[in-house]
């Protein structure tokens, strides 16, 4: 009992949950946090650095950079669960289909697969972002094209291993269908591995969409984002005016942070049931 206590309570797991606590509050209650809005320019007020008004200072527009990372707690997040839930409906259906069909169509997917992965993200999104537009929604689809094949590869790599298991072979003598020994007994088994990525593409997911608004090829001003608000600041850098990038490069920090930890702490739970099941 206290062994599995003493577990429960690991720094990385609890700062990791506290961490992400603070997003998902800063998610559903920012119209109440924030104590501006965060797309309401006041020139008269801007570069004004941290102050009892202005708690973490405004921008070259006279932005609240507070409210304007609070607000953006929603949009990077909705890109980044967005984009790993979309790349989870389609890359596990075909690395599963993939691994269970072995053959010439599962080989020419894995080549198509590398193609998509051979192109630079960035390059990847300004293409995209020039032919559907500067939306975050390109930034989701841009994700979306990278996180499949990863998904797709993992699920075929566990579905190689599991398919001559001795219990896929008792479910074909009991009478069960391909779709059945897919879907109903080997991608159960196949899940752990995917689930302690979907912590770690969250994350990747974030730092990407605030990458690509970096360049100019994600989110648009005045939309509040991480990132985009990042590439506003570092022109100011050189001149003193640190606030701008600094709070919201923290942001990101930190966000990224929360959902490496509680990907360990995932890692470590998969292979303590991965032990205990070789045990037995």
């Amino acid at each position: 009992m206290a062994r599995r206590s003493s577990s429960l309570l690991r720094p990385g797991l609890l700062i990791g949950l506290a961490l992400l606590a603070v997003q998902f509050v800063a998610i559903v209650f920012a119209p109440w946090i924030a104590p501006f809005s965060p797309i309401e320019a006041n020139p008269l007020d801007s570069l004004q650095p941290p102050n009892l008004v202005h708690w973490l200072g405004t921008d070259e527009l006279g932005m609240d950079i507070f409210s304007r990372i609070v607000f953006a707690t929603r949009v990077n997040l909705l890109i980044g669960f967005a984009a790993v839930a979309l790349s989870l409906a389609i890359g596990v259906p075909v690395g599963v289909l993939v691994g269970y069909y072995r053959g010439l169509g599962g080989a020419l997917v894995m080549r198509f697969f590398d193609f998509i992965q051979s192109f630079p993200v960035f390059v990847l999104g300004m293409a995209l972002v020039a032919v559907l537009g500067q939306e975050i929604w390109s930034v989701v689809i841009v994700l979306c094209m990278l996180f499949v094949p990863m998904f797709a590869r993992i699920v075929r790599a566990e579905v190689l291993s599991l398919r001559e298991r001795p219990f896929i072979a008792a479910a074909r003598c009991s009478g069960a269908n391909d779709f059945a020994i897919m879907f109903r007994h080997i991608l159960p088994n196949a899940m752990t591995p995917v689930i302690v990525q979907v912590s770690v593409s969250i994350g990747m997911a974030i730092l990407l969409t605030a990458g690509l608004s970096f360049i100019g090829a994600g989110v648009r001003l005045p939309s509040p984002e991480w990132g985009l608000m990042v590439s506003s600041g570092a022109q100011q850098m050189i001149l003193g005016i640190w606030w701008v990038a600094l709070f919201p490069g923290l942001a990101i920090v930190f966000s990224v942070l929360s959902f490496a930890l509680l990907s360990d702490e995932a890692q470590r739970l998969a292979d303590t049931a991965r032990r205990k099941e070789g045990a037995r």
